[in-house]
């Protein structure tokens, strides 16, 4: 994601709307339309950019623990709970307490999404339980949206992804944060803030859901799509 020098100022919105990616279309219908700009205490509430989100994407999978998460003796609100513990974002905390109560059992963003990964994973022929975490993160966040995996779906290799040859035209803002959180995970490099992936404005729901479940697997692997939470 472009990255914002005004984030948590007066200024946020004009920002964000100058850094819109070219030639993308917007995440929702309908006109930009930019708030009234917060006088100077409106913005004291915003978190600095300070926490890493690629240290939420690091594998701590046990046997144990990826036993329990398989049995369905963690719920899907104590895996993030306990993924998240540390985390000082008041804004990322409340889209998690959003996402934890609608939560319906469903790790994928819908049935296509579901379809699109498994049918690579049979075409590559190789067992999800051998699978490095962070690739299989990476293939469930570009096989997410409609877009993106047609950008993508010719660069998706056994063990790696060719982000450099995927052309982005068309794709939304959501889809464009999918894509630098896949990078975010497989590249281990930050292309993607905390503070924007806590961003009602920026991200929308569906692909905040998507975003955080791609932690989840990343640091909890197979097991989290074999979960029963």
């Amino acid at each position: 994601m472009s990255k914002f020098f005004m984030y948590g100022s007066e200024l946020q919105e004009l920002e964000q709307l100058m850094m819109l990616v070219p030639n993308f279309l917007p995440r929702r219908s309908g006109v930009i339309v930019v708030q009234r700009i917060r006088n100077a205490e409106g913005s004291k509430g915003f978190e600095r950019d300070y926490e890493r989100i690629t240290e939420y994407c690091k594998s701590i999978a046990s046997s144990g623990v990826t036993n329990q998460i398989v049995g369905g003796d963690i719920t899907y609100e104590e895996i993030v709970t306990s993924s998240f513990e540390k985390c000082e974002s008041h804004h990322l905390n409340v889209r998690l307490g959003d996402l934890i109560r609608n939560h319906d059992g469903e790790l994928f963003l819908s049935p296509k999404h579901r379809s699109r990964f498994q049918t690579v994973c049979r075409i590559q022929n190789e067992g999800i339980e051998n699978r490095n975490p962070a690739y299989l993160a990476t293939l469930f966040l570009l096989t997410a949206d409609d877009n993106l995996w047609c950008a993508a779906k010719d660069h998706i290799y056994l063990d790696s992804v060719d982000f450099k040859k995927m052309h982005l035209n068309g794709i939304n803002t959501d889809g464009y944060a999918i894509y630098q959180m896949s990078k975010t995970i497989q590249l281990a490099k930050e292309y993607i803030k905390l503070n924007e992936i806590s961003d009602k404005h920026l991200i929308g729901e569906q692909a905040f859901k998507g975003i955080i479940n791609s932690i989840l697997i990343a640091k909890y692997g197979a097991a989290m799509l074999q979960a029963n939470c």
